[in-house]
Parts: structure tokens; sequence; C-alpha cells
């Protein structure tokens, strides 16, 4: 019985095999008799005999009541599925209402917070540059710690301002063709990074199409964190793009990705520490840090939180591959053009 003619949904009814012993008008192999002209004739007594047979490997046929018991059973699921349907329904358009409050919240927030916490952090400076002479190491170094704190806590209301901006921002969808883009934060890390530590490779990457500013802050995100979180002398990053065959493999073998079909799948590959398993989804969640705020250059923790909204306004996934001590893959499949969302 199939549920819904857009899916292929059906439900299956098996009955067991009921053995039966039938009786038939006749033979199908009527018996047959050969004079002694070797001629052959039908015998119409012995033709026309009642026949028994065994029947095996067939069950009892459906009566009217158990299909009009099978027609009410589908009736009841599609009411139950529309009914579910219309609550999800509701639901998104609650959760949306909230995110976009919560985004307005965030804004409104960061904003107004900024003012007062510029004013501590310049007070502090100034009492450290007016009195430092009267104060003792000790109150000095109660003031540098307040300064230090107030920028930090400055640093993370930005980060949490630009988050919300993502969310209000509408997307500015055009051509990019990555192969420029990548080379152009390529060479912004190189500049301000020593050459003979850093090695980055660009493979042939697509044209997509999304907002370039936002793409361009995402492989900057990507390949930032792939040096800062690196010990080695040479630090080696690869971006690529899987070709046709591997993206298909992988959807093949990984289907929870719920990679949309036609998605180009770019990489961001380094030979850094790694990310424990365990860890996969906690570097995405917002102001996460899986080392100490001193450890490996500092930073808020906001840079892979803000990666994820945007792949996320993109309509597109990401996701992570990567052992501990040899290096970290970073995945992130963009939807054909006619699959882009804002």
């Amino acid at each position: 019985m199939a549920i819904a003619s857009t899916q292929n949904f059906y439900i299956l009814w098996f009955r067991p095999e009921v053995s039966q012993t039938v009786t038939w008008g006749g033979n199908p192999n009527k018996p047959e008799m050969v004079d002694d002209h070797g001629l052959v004739h039908l015998s119409p007594r012995k033709s026309f005999a009642a026949w028994k047979e065994n029947v095996r490997h067939t069950s009892l046929p459906w009566k009217l009541c158990e299909y009009e018991a099978a027609l009410e059973l589908r009736n009841a699921i599609i009411h139950v599925t529309l009914r579910h349907a219309a609550e999800l329904s509701k639901l998104n358009v609650e959760l949306e209402r909230s995110n976009i409050d919560l985004d307005s919240f965030a804004y409104v927030a960061s904003h107004d917070l900024k003012e007062p916490l510029r004013g501590i952090h310049n007070y502090s400076s100034f009492l450290i540059e007016d009195y430092g002479e009267i104060l003792d190491a000790e109150g000095v170094s109660k003031l540098q710690t307040l300064t230090r704190l107030t920028r930090r806590m400055e640093l993370l209301i930005d980060s949490l301002l630009h988050y919300s901006q993502l969310g209000r921002s509408e997307l500015a969808n055009i051509p990019i063709d990555l192969n420029i883009l990548a080379q152009e934060v390529s060479d912004l890390f190189k500049i301000t990074t020593t050459a003979d530590s850093l090695d980055i490779t660009i493979n042939l990457l697509p044209t997509i199409v999304g907002d370039r500013s936002q793409i361009s802050e995402l492989i900057t995100n990507l390949v930032s964190n792939a040096i800062k979180y690196n010990d080695n002398p040479l630090k080696t990053i690869e971006i690529g793009c899987l070709d046709s065959d591997a993206a298909q493999c992988l959807q093949r073998e990984q289907p929870q990705l719920d990679i949309l079909s036609g998605s180009q799948i770019i990489y961001v590959r380094d030979n850094g520490i790694g990310i424990d398993r365990s860890h996969f989804d906690d570097v995405f969640q917002i102001f996460k840090r899986l080392h100490t705020r001193d450890e490996y250059g500092g930073g808020t923790g906001a840079g892979l939180m803000i990666v994820k909204k945007i792949v996320d306004r993109h309509g597109g996934k990401i996701w992570i591959e990567s052992t501990l001590g040899h290096g970290t893959t970073f995945y992130v499949s963009v939807p054909a053009p006619e699959n882009n969302i804002n």
C-alpha cells in the first residue's frame, strides 16, 4: 500500500502459507489410453473424475474487510502526517521569529555594551599613565589586568556583534571564482607569515554562487586556524575541491551528511595538531575553545562558529576529518546555484 505518491513510502503485509487440499473438477493432466493400433484416446470417465491436489506456498485470500481496514489505516497515517507537518511548520515559524529576535537582541546588547566597556578600558589606561609612579607594583598590576580583561571582553562583544550581523544582512549572491579568492587569502597570510614556515597549495577550484565577502571570511578563518593550531616548523595547507567521482563516493559512504545533489565540496587540509573525534561538534559552538585562553595565540573561539553560520546561510554543510596530532581537514559543501538559500 503506497502512503505517499511523491515518496517511496509503502506498507507491506505478509501472510503465512496455508497448506490446503483442493478438489478440482478434473485432472488437468488428462489420462490417455492407447489402443492396439497405437492411437491415443481420452477416457471421459477418467478424464472428468474428481481430482484432489495438495496446494503449497499460497496464503489465504484477502477479505474485503481487510482491504477496507488497510485503506482506513492509510487515511489515519496521512491525517497524522499532515497534522505533524502543520505543527512543524508552526514551530519553524516560531523558531525563525525567535532567531530574528535573538539576533536583534545580540546586536543591540553588543552595541550598547561597547560604550561603557570602552570607558572602563580608557580610564584604566589613564590611571596607569597618570598615577603609575604613585601606585605600588601590585596596584599597577591590577590596573593592567583590568585593561587586559576589558580588551578581551571587547573582542568577545565584537565577535558576538559580527555573528548577529551575519544573520541580519541579506546575502549578495554572485558568481565567485574560488581560485582568485583563495589566492587572495593566501597572499594575505604570506605577507604576515615568515615565508619559509608556510606552504599553501591551491588546487583547481570551481566557480560558485554566494556572498563574496562571507565566503572570503570563511576561507580566511579556516586558513587562520590551520596556521594557529600548528606546531610544525613548516605549516602546510592545501585548498582544493573533490572531483565528481570522489563527491559521489562520499555521498554514498556517508549519507548522514545529507549533501544536496550537485554540490561542490571544498576542503582545507593542514598538518596541524588535529582535533579529537569527541570534539568535532564542540568546535562550532559559540565561544567554545578546546585549549586554554593563552594557548596558540589566544583568540575568542568564535572563528569556527562564524564559519558554521556562513555555511548554514549558504545552504551548505560543514564537517571535519581529523586525527589528533596528524592534521585536520575541513569539508564544506556548497549547493548548486538553484539550491542556494538566503
